[in-house]
């Protein structure tokens, strides 16, 4: 099953129905909606349609939404409401990457000497800038991860990747 069916199977399973439409004016790719009443949707622009990528990693942020965000987050009136929804941004795109993207995951290709970003990226079939984001949330908690028993993937260079094989 690739990552994209997972994302509807989970949004399946928590009733959540998506649907695609242009959202050229609006200015955005996605948007998560939940009113009272109504069940909850995501819409998505059409232009995601053929573009896997993209698609991807729009429909993860929204469901990070979804399992992250309470209440109206498009209204910023004030720049402190702008920070405060930076907050939803980051922990919808926190959610995704994890999602997308587990450290078991990160260590089974090392494990198999996948050490090139790009390749990597391929190998666990998700865009490049998911996984650097990745990378970088795992960074804020480690400064490594032990790979096996004497190797561990070094997270203070990124987006370089370096493992160091302790003797």
């Amino acid at each position: 099953m690739t990552k994209l069916e997972k994302l509807y199977n989970l949004a399946d399973k928590n009733n959540i129905s998506i649907h695609f439409f242009d959202l050229t004016e609006v200015g955005v790719l996605g948007l998560n909606v939940e009113k009272e009443r109504l069940p909850h949707m995501i819409f998505l622009d059409l232009k995601l349609k053929s573009n896997k990528n993209l698609h991807l990693e729009v429909l993860a942020h929204e469901l990070g939404h979804f399992f992250t965000t309470v209440g109206n987050i498009l209204n910023n009136k004030n720049y402190r409401e702008i920070l405060y929804n930076n907050k939803f941004e980051n922990k919808a795109d926190k959610w995704a990457c994890e999602f997308l993207v587990s450290e078991e995951e990160i260590i089974n290709a090392l494990n198999k000497n996948i050490v090139n970003i790009y390749d990597m990226a391929e190998y666990l079939d998700v865009p490049l800038n998911i996984l650097k984001k990745r990378l970088e949330y795992l960074a804020l908690q480690n400064q490594s991860i032990k790979v096996s028993d004497n190797k561990y993937l070094i997270l203070t260079n990124l987006p370089n990747i370096y493992l160091y094989d302790s003797f």
